[in-house]
């Protein structure tokens, strides 16, 4: 059986709370509530990058991912409701086959678009209860995108995703540290309604190839796309910022901090018989799970480079890679070789899926006519 102190380190790790004292506000809940409800929410815009691995590997923890199909419609006014939708079956037929290649069988996950929600008389109606309590300059603060909007539907996305906490019945909402002001939105309006405050974690935004935060609007040549084909991916991470021993600004050792390292400690888990909170052993995928590391590499061991002359060295930790990146004991050539195997290893099972499915592929066409 798992503790709670286990159910604490599974939901909190690689993420970081609002304020110090959400962490004890969670701890209690754990406490009363042992099988908590949470979930990830995704707005269907632009074409996901590998950023998203982030989140997504935390589904083998236990969650419900929500579209926020709605509201995606509201702030890219620009494109139709048809458009939304379609990009909303682009990030599920995506999101699918991540879980997928993480090892773990869409079953264990409940998705939940928001249209099929967002027009129930109740939901209309707290709507119109925040619009009547709210000052636009709240709408305003949640972010950066909606900070100078001269349209009214962007100012209306906050509503929405708050009010996704109580008609999910959500105990945690998470997403990334860009979610601060939508998180704190939530937790200050949605008692206003008399619903109860949930808990909100946060993770890291994973930086792009220049070493800056990675993002779905940015040029191509800044990011990896789960579709990218094995040379991409190589052209892609050979001009990437990677200052020989430096960390900052340092895009490649960021993408092997943040997504390649979390999801090869999970694999090493696996191999210790450790799943996540929802993940039946039996459901994992027989992909290969194995971690990014050589065949005959120690046992713990999360990330193997390969010098020039063949060398190995093996890794139980992003901090040990980081300590001997710094003394120049690895070098930037054989990090970015090392990063481009774990990557084109962990992106060839959705590729595939892309190339099988005739279904997904037309409605990237009719999501994306312009290829982004």
């Amino acid at each position: 059986m798992v503790t709670t102190e286990e159910k604490w380190n599974f939901i909190t790790r690689r993420q970081s709370f609002l304020e110090d004292a959400d962490a004890e506000s969670l701890k209690q809940l754990l406490e009363v509530k042992p099988k908590l409800k949470l979930a990830w929410e995704t707005t269907p815009t632009g074409k996901p990058h590998v950023g998203y691995f982030v989140p997504i590997a935390k589904l083998l923890d236990f969650v419900t991912v929500y579209y926020l199909d709605v509201y995606g419609f509201l702030v890219n006014y620009i494109h139709s409701m048809e458009t939304v939708a379609y990009r909303q079956r682009y990030y599920h037929f995506l999101v699918t086959a991540i879980l997928k290649a993480l090892g773990v069988s869409p079953s264990q996950v409940n998705f939940v678009a928001e249209s099929s929600i967002a027009y129930e008389k109740n939901f209309v109606v707290d709507v119109q209860k925040l619009c009547a309590i709210m000052k636009q300059q709240d709408a305003r603060d949640t972010s950066a995108e909606v900070s100078e909007t001269e349209q009214i539907s962007p100012l209306l996305c906050s509503i929405h995703q708050s009010l996704s906490e109580p008609y999910l019945d959500l105990d945690i909402q998470y997403g990334g540290e860009d979610q601060t002001g939508l998180f704190e939105h939530a937790k200050k309006f949605i008692p206003m309604l008399g619903y109860r405050r949930r808990e909100h974690l946060m993770n890291v935004m994973v930086a792009g190839l220049d070493g800056l935060k990675m993002s779905s609007s940015k040029p191509a040549e800044t990011k990896i796309e789960f579709l990218d084909d094995p040379d991409t991916v190589r052209d892609k991470i050979s001009r990437a910022a990677c200052p020989e021993r430096q960390v900052t600004g340092n895009g490649v050792l960021g993408l092997l901090r943040d997504v390649l390292i979390p999801i090869s400690e999970q694999r090493v888990e696996r191999l210790q018989g450790k799943v996540g909170l929802n993940v039946d052993e039996n459901s994992i995928s027989q992909l290969d799970q194995r971690p990014f590391c050589s065949a005959g590499s120690p046992s713990g061991t999360v990330f193997t480079t390969y010098a020039d002359n063949g060398e190995e060295q093996n890794f139980a930790s992003y901090e040990a890679v980081e300590v001997a990146y710094l003394a120049g004991q690895v070098a930037p050539v054989a990090l970015k070789r090392a990063v481009v195997e774990s990557f084109n290893a962990l992106l060839a099972p959705i590729r595939a899926a892309y190339a099988e499915n005739e279904e997904w592929q037309e409605v990237d066409r009719l999501a994306y006519p312009d290829g982004n």
